[in-house]
């Protein structure tokens, strides 16, 4: 596992680059079913609650919780489906972020001679833009953008939960998420520590 401080400083760069800020593509991953709720007060002391894992600022104000659940398939049984949960607190007020992923997940395979030993070893190379993701070609965003976003209040609060949906099974993989201010230069991004999404 990749020492936070050491993992953290990389985020940051990775943070500030133009082209992981937002994926023009079609979602590689599939489809997606968004909600947006209000921000719950009552739930801003609760979040170490569960298994929210913590968002931590490398770019501006603000701190929040991320969780990202293993659900049924609403339509295919057995492929995958999580529930994504994202809270921020005291970030850039009136601000529209960006929710987004760094999976070390292929659809509907890996390229040949991928090394798939380090999709599951805890380092996160994908989110860091580094190899063995830096390698291939062409070489994939570093984080994919989810098409819902997260709009904060007068005070840097705001909160979204929908469900993402893809096309087929995923096995175990390693993912960090991360809340980003939407726009061509973010001065606002949190990012979580690096984690296996297990299966159900």
């Amino acid at each position: 596992m990749i020492r936070r401080s050491a993992l953290l400083t990389g985020l940051a760069i990775v943070a500030l680059l133009p082209g992981a800020c937002r994926d023009s593509r079609a979602d590689p991953l599939g489809v997606n079913s968004p909600g947006s709720p209000a921000f719950d007060r009552a739930r801003e002391g609760n979040d170490d609650e569960g298994d929210f894992l913590r968002l931590v600022s490398v770019v501006g104000p603000g701190e929040g919780r991320f969780r990202a659940t293993r659900v049924p398939h609403p339509t295919v049984p057995g492929n995958f489906a999580v529930h994504v949960e994202a809270r921020i607190h005291h970030a850039k007020p009136n601000t529209t972020y960006l929710v987004q992923r760094a999976a070390e997940a292929f659809i509907p395979s890996p390229p040949a001679g991928f090394p798939m030993s380090t999709t599951t070893d805890g380092s996160c190379q994908r989110g860091l833009a580094i190899a063995p993701w830096s390698t291939l070609v062409p070489v994939p965003p570093a984080f994919v953008t989810w098409p819902t976003t997260l709009t904060t209040d007068d005070e840097g609060n705001g909160a979204t939960d929908f469900v993402f949906a893809t096309t087929a099974p995923l096995p175990l993989f390693d993912v960090m998420f991360r809340v980003i201010e939407s726009g061509s230069a973010p001065q606002s991004a949190l990012l979580t520590d690096c984690t296996v999404l297990p299966l159900l």
